[in-house]
């Protein structure tokens, strides 16, 4: 987080707590905002579900997404130095590092191996699997499946618990008391700002379009778990070449 100065110059009749308010409730929003956006698992699972399935499977995602953010953020609230405390702890990495590679590695690969197929064909097989059963129950557990990808990610948890720290600073002199219940609604509003924007997006990609876009969101959606699962094999490597 970069340090915030709300050391203004203000024109005569302005209310210096007024401002320093909405500069703390503006960093929530941006805080949420900035933890969504960046193209990771979650996203490009939201934009691969609702290109086959319809907008709705990407709000599943984004309600599973949301949820779990703001879980790890009332977390950091009550106490990110435990979480942290954790985190260090080096048999507890070595086991994360371990699961990563051998889930994530198999998972891209499956991801970048569908993207070379024919893009019509993974398309309707994507839609004919996701249009069988109950819509309700599909929704649910994309809503869970998204949920379980943003909380058990090392990466996010390491966010939440670096940017709340920072936000604590300047928030509880200014709200006091109410700083969690703020930052949590002023936070939720920025997850939900970036996944409205992805629905729309979603929406209205033209029909004869989606399953090209399918096939380049498959690739990127690849390339991002075989990212993650090198990071998590290099990093596993050092704690044994030492």
């Amino acid at each position: 987080m970069h340090e915030w100065n709300f050391m203004v110059m203000l024109p005569a009749g302005h209310d210096l707590p007024s401002l320093s308010n909405i500069h703390v409730l503006s960093a929530a929003f941006f805080m949420g905002l900035a933890a969504a956006a960046p193209m990771g698992p979650v996203n490009m699972m939201a934009m691969r579900h609702g290109l086959a399935g319809g907008w709705r499977h990407t709000l599943a995602c984004g309600v599973g997404s949301v949820t779990g953010d703001l879980s790890l953020f009332a977390l950091a609230l009550l106490g990110g130095h435990f979480l942290l405390h954790g985190l260090s702890n080096p048999a507890l990495r070595i086991v994360l590092e371990a699961i990563g590679v051998i889930l994530l590695f198999p998972a891209g690969a499956y991801f970048i191996a569908l993207a070379l197929k024919d893009p019509t064909k993974a398309f309707n097989s994507a839609r004919k699997r996701w249009g069988g059963g109950s819509v309700p129950a599909h929704l649910a557990g994309e809503a869970a499946q998204a949920a379980g990808l943003t909380i058990f990610n090392p990466l996010t948890i390491l966010y939440w618990i670096s940017v709340t720290s920072n936000w604590l600073l300047f928030a509880d002199p200014i709200l006091g008391s109410n700083a969690p219940g703020w930052g949590i609604l002023m936070t939720g509003a920025g997850l939900i700002t970036w996944f409205a924007a992805l629905i729309v997006a979603v929406r209205f990609i033209p029909h004869g379009a989606r399953a090209v876009f399918f096939r380049l969101v498959n690739a990127i959606f690849g390339l991002v778990l075989l990212g993650f699962a090198t990071f998590c094999a290099i990093v596993l490597s050092s704690h044994f070449l030492r």
